[in-house]
């Protein structure tokens, strides 16, 4: 999956109902796909009780947030843990990869803002001429 549209077209339930932002880099998309079918795969048949709430970056890392129906927690109390330490794996991942390629990154503060950069971006975070690295809402 190259967008989140067609992120959201693959697994259309894990973004149904209210979220309260989604903001996806286009480094770390990679990550969330991923995960995202990781998550299906965890799920196995019953979809029924998932969604994303939120996705972010924070302290320079990708930051995401589920919510698992009550009564799905019921059903199968380890389902909650197994989600989340994807979740976990993800959001590590995405501190040592760079926010704005994909390539291998770190976490720098030189120009202020946390943010997991490769070099050349590092750089051109520095210069000033990184630009967006998020993808526009006309591609949500």
């Amino acid at each position: 999956m190259n967008n989140p549209k067609e992120l959201k077209a693959r697994f259309p339930y894990q973004f149904e109902g209210e979220a309260i932002s989604m903001s996806y880099s286009r480094g770390w998309f990679h990550l969330f796909s991923r995960l995202c079918a990781d998550i299906d795969e965890t799920l196995g048949k019953d979809k029924r009780g998932f969604q994303w709430v939120q996705v972010k970056e924070k302290f320079g890392a990708a930051r995401v947030y589920f919510r698992l129906a009550e009564g799905v927690r019921d059903q199968e109390p380890d389902l909650a843990q197994r989600l989340t330490e994807k979740k976990f794996a993800a959001e590590a991942a995405s501190a040592t990869t760079c926010a704005a390629c994909g390539r291998p990154g770190w976490i720098d503060q030189r120009s202020g803002w946390m943010l997991a950069l490769c070099e050349k971006h590092h750089q051109a975070r520095l210069d000033d001429t990184l630009g967006s690295i998020w993808f526009e809402e006309d591609e949500l």
